[in-house]
């Protein structure tokens, strides 16, 4: 009979990918604040992704090398979740073949990645025209009125993709199938699959504005939950490599 796999199938984990994914999982954690910083200077965000049209497209004109950066470093992070999610799935999950869990998380973090993604986007392409229309000279009341519809609508859509179903739906379901994965297969210590549970049911709440409900914590918060955890696994990793010899 196969022997069910324990905590010592650890040792079949090369060094050099627990050393690796401790590195990616670090940068995660931390690359997050260099976007926030660079945009809550330039634009006051993340407040400003409740700012009416007629005051967001006149800043994001004045600031807009600054947005260009901030939402390009922005991109980038969102993007390398991707490799964190599947890294850290790999990791986890009982060596072999993958199971549905670990299957489920890996898909989570690939619609996260790409819904992160458009949202972004809205940032550095339609936003950017409708600045530049905004400011054209001559533009009547009513055409300027409607280039602020149109950032209105733009702006619901790419937040309700980026930020409800990238950062709030898609990343606690990579969040908390992860968290499972870690308890289940008792490789790692239970806390870091309760912790990464938590902070997938944290990261989910923001979500809740979908369905017209007001939720309890801010999407900063949420994401900073998130972010910490990240960090602590990411520490895990580097310290499980550095246990064993080369």
């Amino acid at each position: 009979m196969k022997p069910t796999p324990t905590a010592q199938d650890d040792h079949a984990m090369p060094r050099g990918l627990l050393l690796v994914a401790g590195l990616i999982l670090l940068v995660q954690g931390l690359s997050i604040f260099a976007p926030m910083a660079v945009l809550g200077n330039a634009i006051q965000w993340p407040d400003s992704l409740d700012f009416p049209p007629s005051k967001m497209l006149p800043l994001l004109r004045e600031e807009l090398a600054s947005v260009r950066l901030g939402y390009g470093l922005y991109l980038g992070y969102s993007l390398l979740f991707l490799v964190t999610g599947v890294v850290t799935v790999r990791l986890v999950a009982r060596p072999g073949p993958l199971g549905t869990m670990a299957l489920i998380a890996i898909g989570a973090a690939a619609v996260s990645a790409l819904a992160r993604a458009i949202g972004i986007l809205r940032w550095l392409t339609g936003s950017v025209s409708l600045s530049e229309a905004h400011a054209a000279p001559g533009l009547s009341a009513e055409g300027r009125a409607a280039i602020e519809a149109m950032q209105a609508a733009l702006n619901a859509w790419g937040g309700a993709i980026g930020e409800s179903l990238g950062v709030a739906a898609f990343a606690s379901i990579w969040a908390i199938a992860t968290g499972l994965l870690i308890l289940r297969n008792r490789q790692w210590p239970a806390w870091a699959g309760l912790t990464g549970v938590l902070a997938g049911v944290l990261v989910a709440l923001p979500a809740l504005e979908l369905f017209g409900i007001a939720p309890p914590v801010s999407i900063v918060l949420s994401t900073t939950g998130i972010q910490l955890w990240f960090m602590a696994m990411g520490l895990l990793f580097f310290r499980r490599a550095l246990r064993r010899t080369a």
